[in-house]
């Protein structure tokens, strides 16, 4: 191989002759204040420079969009689409990576997974409301070597308000289509006990909301499959999706600032409609109920400089609690007239405890060491009144009984996993304009073994206005119960001897400040390889009540870039366009996964007209497979009256016909509609 020594030599010429920026250079073009994040390496920096592709959205950027859930502002986010799965839970989809119970995303409050181990992602119904949320952070990309599991396309940590971001009282309404309402309340003072201690922080949030849901239509769903094969009409389709609910959040934060933090936490979803059905057949009078109490302790010792660490205890219970009709009354020409009816109960119980310690000032270096063990068990009841068969069809069981006195093994048999876990990370500044990150994690899983996940990143500030980034990223996504162990003649029959799905990922950025122009735009190239990825397939695809069965695949290959631009042309007016592209193919077929849209477009106008108002138009198109185009408006009022502010927010605005596709594509081979056009009001009083 000829290698051309002259264009080399240029090319380390320009190396070493690119002069050297300060962070102070760089902040003046990419900001400093709002703009720093934590998430990319477990200490906060500047998010121009940090080692990931990511991005941070603050409460005032909510407060600008008028949302009121957390889907409703990860939907702006490049490369991230909000999807759903029967229309019950939300599921967030990033670079293409879509499962129904969103197991590829790992979701954190306060940095705290609220994933679980029974389904392997966020309990069913899962909803996070904003009003008490201080900032998210998004990194795109493989998290493993900071997080470990479900780390896998990616990470969300929610910060909660504290005292500082509250600074005093707030109570709010809200009210729109669909029958919704509700109401929230933040406070947070600083009590001083005396002249020496440190101040006393406590934060309170409450909110309450209530919603008949949106009623779009089913055309056809598993029952009417099942009519088809029986020449029967037991179906409900064409029926409208149940999609009520009543959501209770409150939360606590108490700290006393450098030595310790304490938080604790409730979240209830009540009378959880079935949307399109948790068996995939319209249910009507079914109903789910999740309820989350967490609670974390973290303490900071005191350590000689400039060493610095924290140690943290926290618990998380999930209790999902469901009454549902899995197919109507009368299905299989009459066996069930009350319909194949199903009641559970899943109690997840997640203790982790844990440490890490920083130096930062060793010849350039910033070292970050970590370890920790999490145990994880869950405790399953059932009531069911059919049984299974060893052909697959199911039987009825003559009463509507505990799985016990059937005598029939429950879908999700009790269990409990032991994690162990230990992590390093070097942050090197090999120059003031060249960063190298690299760190690596190592997991231990008392059920299927050991996992490595290492990642490498380069950034290089060639000028203070252009960064370029190298990032190398692996990541596991661990089997859930339900993949290990699960017995369910509807939902799955698990497999003992799954792995974990492993990812690599290698990824380009440049990021670019158009001086003197007010732009900015930013380019992320990315390609992936996935492999043992957890494939859930039917036992036979034409049968109606047979199990799906999982086993590890080859995995896939994809690729892909996300492209964004920031302009200002005036103080009152930003625009804001990104544009996302990803394909993947199935490593044993080569068919191409179509279950992700493959191309997604966004537009936002943000415009301060007068002082105190603002107007956010903004416009979402999602490509293949199914196409659609979705705009929201938001006006804004600020100071209505003093202390006082208003916001109306119009969703899908233009009231546009869409669907989402399903995993389940025989069962609702028409996906799961969208809700149409729908209007909300928020009305806030700061004390």
């Amino acid at each position: 191989m000829r290698v051309n020594v002259a264009r080399h030599a240029t090319i380390v010429s320009f190396l070493v002759a690119t002069p050297v920026f300060a962070k102070e250079d760089v902040s003046q073009f990419y900001g400093e204040d709002e703009d720093m994040i934590s998430l990319a390496t477990g200490t906060t920096q500047p998010l121009a420079t940090a080692p990931a592709v990511a991005t941070v959205i603050t409460s005032e950027d909510i407060e600008r969009l008028g949302a009121t859930t957390l889907a409703e502002v990860l939907e702006t986010v490049p490369g991230l689409h909000v999807g759903t799965e029967r229309a019950v839970s939300d599921i967030f989809v990033i670079r293409g990576f879509f499962h129904p119970f969103n197991v590829q995303v790992l979701v954190l409050i306060n940095g705290i997974p609220v994933n679980d181990a029974a389904n392997g992602g966020r309990p069913q119904a899962w909803r996070m409301p904003v009003h008490n949320i201080a900032r998210i952070e998004i990194m795109r990309g493989p998290g493993s070597a900071l997080y470990g599991a479900d780390a896998f396309a990616g990470v969300i940590n929610i910060t909660t308000k504290t005292v500082q971001d509250i600074r005093g009282a707030e109570v709010g309404l809200l009210g729109g289509s669909f029958d919704t309402a509700g109401v929230w309340a933040l406070y947070g003072k600083r009590n001083q006990e005396d002249e020496q201690s440190q101040d006393l922080e406590v934060a309170l949030a409450l909110e309450a909301t209530t919603t008949d849901g949106y009623s779009g239509t089913v055309r056809a769903d598993q029952q009417s499959r099942i009519d088809a094969l029986l020449g029967t009409s037991a179906s409900l389709a064409p029926g409208p999706l149940h999609t009520g609910r009543d959501d209770f959040n409150a939360r606590i934060d108490l700290a006393r600032p450098n030595h310790w933090r304490f938080r604790a936490g409730y979240q209830g979803f009540h009378d959880v409609g079935t949307g399109a059905g948790l068996g995939l057949a319209l249910d009507p009078s079914g109903a789910v109920d999740v309820n989350l109490f967490n609670a974390d302790f973290t303490y900071y010792p005191s350590l000689p400089k400039p060493w610095e660490g924290d140690i943290q205890a926290s618990y998380l219970r999930t209790v999902t609690e469901g009454n549902v009709t899995i197919l109507p009354p009368g299905t299989l020409r009459g066996l069930f007239p009350d319909g194949v009816r199903n009641a559970f109960t899943y109690a997840v119980d997640q203790f982790r405890f844990g440490g890490t310690i920083r130096h930062d000032g060793f010849s350039g270096h910033r070292l970050r060491f970590g370890a920790g063990v999490n145990y994880t068990a869950n405790a399953t009841e059932e009531k069911v009144n059919y049984l299974a068969t060893p052909a697959g069809p199911i039987i009825p069981a003559g009463r509507f009984a505990d799985t016990r006195e059937l005598g029939i093994d429950k879908a999700l048999p009790d269990a409990d996993r032991t994690n162990i876990y230990g992590f390093a990370q070097d942050e090197w500044h090999l120059a003031p304009d060249w960063h190298l990150t690299a760190g690596v994690r190592v997991d231990r899983y008392s059920d299927f073994g050991t996992t490595v996940n290492p990642r490498l990143a380069l950034v290089w500030n060639t000028a203070p206005d252009l960064i370029f980034k190298a990032l190398y990223g692996r990541a596991f996504r661990a089997p859930a119960f339900f993949d290990l162990y699960g017995n369910s003649p509807f939902i799955l029959v698990g497999n003992r001897d799954i792995r974990p799905e492993t990812i690599d990922m290698l990824e380009f950025v440049a990021l670019k400040s158009w001086t003197p122009y007010p732009l900015t735009t930013s380019l992320n190239v990315f390609g992936y390889e996935t492999d043992d990825l957890i494939a859930i397939e039917p036992t036979d695809p034409l049968a109606f009540a047979s199990p799906s069965t999982n086993r590890n695949v080859e995995g896939t290959r994809g690729r892909g870039f996300e492209f964004e631009a920031w302009y200002d042309p005036t103080p009152g007016l930003r625009l804001k366009f990104n544009y996302a592209y990803q394909q993947s193919r199935d490593q044993e077929t080569g068919a191409r996964e179509t279950l992700a849209p493959a191309r997604q477009v966004y537009g936002e106008v943000n415009w301060r007209f007068q002082p105190h108002w603002q107007l956010n138009a903004r416009v979402k198109w999602i490509f293949d497979p199914f196409d659609h185009a979705l705009a929201d408006l938001a006006l804004r009022r600020t100071d209505v009256a003093d202390h006082m502010d208003f916001t109306l927010l119009v969703n899908n605005l233009f009231d546009v016909e869409a669907n989402e596709p399903s995993l389940f594509s025989r069962a609702l081979p028409d996906g799961v509609p969208l809700p149409g056009r729908n209007v909300m009001a928020q009305i806030r009083y700061r004390f």
